[in-house]
């Protein structure tokens, strides 16, 4: 065949498989500059993986402690009033509202407990111990009794480190006394342990009906705390318990300190991420663009024997994305392998003891942040694609 015929096969092959040639020759006949761009895209796609792993792993950790720990919705006294009187029909309005999963009453008080000359200020709370532990799961960190057994009579749970305090065991009687309340002795009927420092040392249970002989003040509460099936439903549901006059607040409000680390974390890491994608964008533009410099003479030849302009766009287009493409994947292999690495690493937990790094990987996240780089890699080589596009056939061959 001649150089015309080929020329003209050349001009009316529609397919890809010549540009494709041509780039795989580009990329590996430079393999310097072929392995500085794809570092830099690998590098890139490795860091943003790892970065954005740990940010799930966080958000999960803490989504865990809000779904498994605390309540979504806490329904408070009107302003002025210390409590909640007529709750019952308050409960009953609340369960009319779809999505309740728990509907907690409690009576929080503060009380004194002694127990031979030890003293300790505590937290009292009243509850229903079927519905409280629907909110805070507390009868999974009984280490010795039974959560329900404060409904036996005047009896009490407390934290382990509360009890050490009190140098006292289960079994043991305490008096818990306060001004303008009834002293009552409660029998010490279980210790649990849950690693909240706060919660464990200054925090006791007892039944509602306990806390109300305690403080004499009828049957009132002094909140409803509620569960949903879906915690992102909780400002819809606190709307709805507002219309009814309620003074409800939702997570949100609640622990507004979750809510900004989440929000913080979110917008460090895209800052963060979009800066290094940027970096690595630039760095194949660069390479693409001294490519064009240093094939002058071949892009002339091409277009002599019948390459059009938008086969000469394409080949470099094609080039910078496959060099993406392989940046991207060796990327998500050592982002794999170093959030691996990471997720052995132990850290200190908040509940007082080590606790793994939080790491969440999301095969959606790699296939999406590969996209992402091959797109940004081939974006780099739209500008180096177009200018040898524009080169004149004649002044190429000559160099």
């Amino acid at each position: 065949m001649d150089e015309k015929s080929e020329g003209l096969k050349l001009h009316n092959d529609s397919s890809p498989l010549f540009e494709l040639s041509v780039s795989m020759r580009h990329i590996t006949s430079r393999k310097r500059q072929t392995f500085l761009a794809v570092s830099a895209v690998a590098l890139a796609v490795g860091i943003a993986i790892v970065m954005i792993s740990i940010q799930n792993g966080f958000e999960e950790f803490l989504m865990d402690i809000v779904t498994k720990n605390l309540p979504h919705i806490s329904v408070t006294p009107e302003k002025g009033e210390d409590y909640i009187h007529l709750y019952k029909v308050m409960t009953d309005n609340i369960w009319a509202i779809g999505g309740i999963t728990a509907v907690s009453p409690t009576l929080a008080t503060s009380a004194t407990f002694a127990y031979e000359d030890n003293v300790e200020n505590v937290v009292m709370m009243g509850i229903v111990p079927s519905e409280a532990d629907k909110i805070n799961k507390l009868s999974e960190d009984m280490v010795q009794g039974d959560f329900a057994s404060i409904l036996g009579g005047k009896r009490a749970i407390m934290g382990l480190a509360l009890a050490d305090k009190l140098d006292l065991k289960k079994g043991d009687t305490i008096e818990a006394s306060f001004p303008d309340a009834k002293n009552q002795n409660l029998v010490v009927s279980g210790l649990f342990d849950t690693g909240y420092a706060e919660l464990d040392e200054n925090v006791a249970y007892v039944s509602l009906d306990t806390a109300q002989d305690f403080l004499d003040e009828g049957d009132v509460i002094t909140s409803v705390e509620i569960k949903l099936e879906d915690l992102f439903l909780a400002d819809s549901v606190t709307m709805e318990l507002q219309s009814y006059g309620y003074n409800a607040d939702s997570w949100q409000k609640l622990y507004p300190e979750v809510v900004r680390t989440l929000a913080f974390e979110k917008a460090q890491n895209f800052i963060i991420m979009t800066l290094i994608m940027i970096i690595a964008t630039f760095g194949i533009a660069n390479v693409m663009n001294m490519l064009v410099m240093e094939k002058t003479k071949e892009i002339g030849m091409l277009m002599a024997i019948g390459a059009n302009r938008s086969k000469i766009r394409r080949i470099f287009v094609l080039e910078s994305g496959v060099m993406g493409l392989f940046g991207a994947i060796l990327g998500g292999l050592l982002g794999l392998f170093f959030s691996l690495y990471l997720k052995s690493i132990e850290i200190e937990s908040p509940t007082e003891g080590l606790m793994e790094l939080p790491i969440l990987l999301d095969p959606q996240n790699f296939l999406n942040i590969t996209l992402l780089a091959m797109l940004l890699s081939m974006l780099a080589g739209l500008y180096p694609a177009h200018k040898a596009s524009q080169l004149d056939p004649v002044e190429a061959l000559r160099g």
